[in-house]
């Protein structure tokens, strides 16, 4: 994370606004929830701690805020298909390949989901929202269930279990241990999936 210093009174709102999430995303992928405080994330932000209180009243609205912001953005993201009509398999092929762009892109965002996803440091609301947001995710997986494309299993056990093998694949990526080439890993873990 490299935020300019500037004088505070020298940055537009907007960007205190940004300064102050993108500190608090590295922050608490880092050092967790409890272990860093505002003023930590005020001074690596470059604003004062008023200042982040003005935009966030509590460290709870600014990590609800952010975690509800990060799964807005993968959901858009990851279900932005240009064909809803094509086959169900190919649509959620092609959803795990963005999803896995997506978390190669942002690997700090795709952390602290990763993180935070169970943390009781998301309030209840804010996990209800977020699951509304993937609504469009628990229809497909129905229908992938109907189709006999998944197992018949509840959706949120396959919503679980492929979390757990795409967050593996990205983390198998960012090793870069030599063993397998990318692409190798993609395939063998969206293949996986359909195992």
């Amino acid at each position: 994370m490299n935020l300019q210093k500037l004088p505070e009174t020298h940055i537009n709102n907007e960007d205190k606004r940004e300064r102050i999430v993108a500190s608090a995303l590295h922050l608490f992928t880092t050092f967790g929830f409890h272990a860093t405080p505002t003023s930590q994330i005020s001074k690596a932000a470059h604003v004062s701690t008023g200042t982040l209180f003005h935009y966030f009243p509590d460290k709870q609205t600014l990590i609800d805020e952010l975690y509800l912001s990060i799964k807005k953005e993968m959901s858009s993201v990851v279900g932005n298909e240009d064909n809803p009509a094509l086959p169900t398999r190919t649509l959620l092929e092609r959803g795990f390949i963005r999803y896995i762009d997506w978390g190669i892109a942002n690997p700090k965002k795709a952390r602290f989901l990763t993180q935070f996803h169970h943390s009781p440091n998301i309030s209840d609301a804010v996990q209800n929202r977020a699951y509304e947001e993937f609504r469009w995710m628990t229809d497909l997986y129905s229908r992938a269930i109907r189709e006999g494309i998944f197992s018949n299993h509840p959706v949120h056990y396959h919503m679980v279990m492929i979390a757990q093998i795409l967050n593996g694949v990205l983390e198998l990526l960012t090793l870069h241990d030599g063993d397998m080439s990318d692409e190798a890993i993609i395939a063998a873990g969206i293949e996986k999936i359909f195992k």
